[in-house]
């Protein structure tokens, strides 16, 4: 039994279906993520090592080329390059297509935990980067209002970014600009050398000064107390307090080797919001995560906070989110327009009010049933599998339009309507297959394609082939089904005068139309009019 014969003998069965395929559509559509493109596993990662104050020459010798040898051991490297500068070192890994990023990430910090004793003592730790797009952050917003930066900045850090950090999705929030409290020391070089103290003994002393100490246990009756000896600075005056032994054991108050005074630490990082200083917060988001959904759970958040401090001001200077929404409802937009412009097409060469109802209703129901196989894949919303489906509604008419065309030219014949949609969709249910496979045969093999063309076009293809299936499905059940309860065909169409202005006017529509198409197709001399 076909696929047409089936749905004419199962009416309700079928619309049954339909049913639950929009249902599913419409949930799954709800829950398939938004991003601005698809996940890529970009098969690239990096090393950072932080080394302050020291050449490139000597960064080269005793960092980059120990960790390019070890590096060069991991599973599927390809290429291995470097870049050394002053006071950093960057050894970048290119690994074959198709790498298990994770892994060889894992890989290499294994690689590295064997030879951390070889490199410097003072040297940063080794900082392993995976290249993805989702590291980029999705929102950067400037934080200002608050004339004190070093009280906004205190702000942003403990009261700020851990409300943001809480929320579903947010990997990390890091905060730049402003000012930073520090307490600065400066000793004097007579001083020092008149006592016979140097600089690392004050270090030293300093840090055995301000620690705070577990103490053991008491135990006072069914209880048992923690002690701890607190022993950090409180004050700037505490400092300046501080006794320094000198060789001969006498004991020198650190304020009478120099001065200790509470300022600010020098800025590296500087944040300007409408030309006045502030603090800037860069927020990532978990990979996986619905980036519109992050962005406005963020902007929900940031109102809330924005009550706790009067005064306070926020402006998004980067909103990934908004961009995309934006991205995705123009595509949408276009997606809706040609849909409608298909329609309007069709009624003007059929000149059927209920044929082009037919096809009005198949569109969508194409798009939904969609939506459910692209969920069930584990696609996202991006500008590919947006632009696959813009792409493929043009042509999702495709076989609805052969199917109701051959029906329509039997109701024309005199056939019965069950018995013209059967005939009508079998006739030319082999051709529509054909022609959507040859369609589909185009798209399916970009997913076998190895390289970046694969990680970018990849949900492209497979929107476009599940769009493709799908309308094939609906023309092959839906439209006979609709065609042989909607569909009305004037056998007789010689009397001009009946009925109204619309339909005398399409009648002449139509006239003028066939009467182009055969002068244009008649033979003249062997070629066509104009040849």
């Amino acid at each position: 039994m076909s696929l047409a014969d089936f749905a004419l003998k199962r009416p309700v069965t079928v619309l049954m279906l339909v049913i639950v395929v929009l249902v599913m559509g419409t949930v799954s559509l709800t829950r398939v993520g938004l991003d601005l493109l698809p996940e890529m596993n970009l098969p690239i990662a990096a090393v950072f090592t932080d080394y302050s104050g020291v050449g490139p020459e000597e960064i080269e010798t005793l960092i980059t080329r120990p960790l390019e040898e070890t590096l060069g051991t991991v599973t599927n490297v390809k290429e291995i390059s470097s870049i050394t500068s002053s006071g950093s070192s960057i050894v970048l890994i290119e690994f074959n297509m198709g790498t298990d990023m994770d892994f060889a990430a894992l890989e290499m910090r294994e690689k590295i935990d064997l030879i951390r004793g070889w490199l410097p003592d003072d040297a940063g730790q080794p900082l392993v980067f995976k290249f993805d797009p989702s590291m980029m952050p999705v929102m950067v917003v400037g934080l200002g209002g608050v004339d004190d930066l070093a009280q906004l900045k205190e702000l942003a850090e403990d009261t700020i970014k851990p409300r943001l950090e809480r929320l579903e999705g947010v990997a990390s929030v890091s905060v730049q600009g402003g000012r930073e409290r520090e307490i600065e020391v400066k000793l004097h070089p007579a001083a020092l050398e008149g006592y016979g103290i140097s600089i690392e003994q004050v270090i030293q002393t300093l840090a055995a000064e301000n620690l705070t100490l577990p103490a053991g246990t008491i135990q006072e009756g069914e209880e048992e107390l923690l002690l701890r000896t607190t022993g950090e600075f409180r004050s700037v005056e505490e400092i300046g307090e501080v006794n320094i032994m000198t060789p001969a054991g006498v004991a020198v108050k650190l304020k009478d080797l120099g001065t200790v005074t509470d300022t600010y630490a020098d800025a590296d990082q500087v944040a300007y919001l409408n030309g006045r200083p502030a603090v800037a917060l860069s927020i990532q988001k978990q990979a996986g995560a619905n980036t519109a959904l992050v962005g406005r759970r963020l902007k929900a958040e940031l109102e809330r906070l924005k009550a706790l401090q009067p005064g306070l001001e926020y402006t998004y200077v980067l909103d990934q989110s908004e961009f995309i929404e934006e991205a995705l409802a123009s595509m949408a937009q276009d997606a809706v327009k040609g849909s409608l412009l298909a329609v309007l097409i069709l009624l003007l060469f059929l000149r059927n009010l209920r044929s082009t109802l037919v096809i009005a209703v198949v569109i969508p129901i194409s798009v939904v049933s969609t939506f459910v196989l692209v969920h069930f894949a584990g696609l996202t919303m991006n500008l590919m599998t947006l632009g696959g489906i813009a792409l493929a509604v043009g042509m999702l008419v495709d076989n609805a339009i052969v199917v109701l065309e051959n029906i329509f030219r039997l109701r024309e014949e005199g056939y019965g309507p069950l018995e013209a949609a059967r005939q009508g969709a079998g006739e030319v249910a082999m051709a529509v297959t054909a022609s959507t496979l040859t369609t589909v045969a185009v798209f399916i093999p970009i997913v076998y394609v190895e390289g970046i063309i694969t990680e970018i076009f990849n949900q492209l293809a497979l929107t476009v082939s599940i769009s493709l299936l799908a309308s094939l499905v609906v023309a092959l059940t839906l439209t006979p089904l609709l065609s042989s309860r909607l569909l009305v065909v004037e056998v007789n169409n010689n009397d001009q005068g009946k009925g109204g202005i619309l339909r005398r006017c399409s009648r002449l529509f139509g006239k003028k139309l066939e009467a182009c198409w055969r002068n244009w197709t008649m033979p003249m001399g062997g070629a066509l009019p104009g040849a």
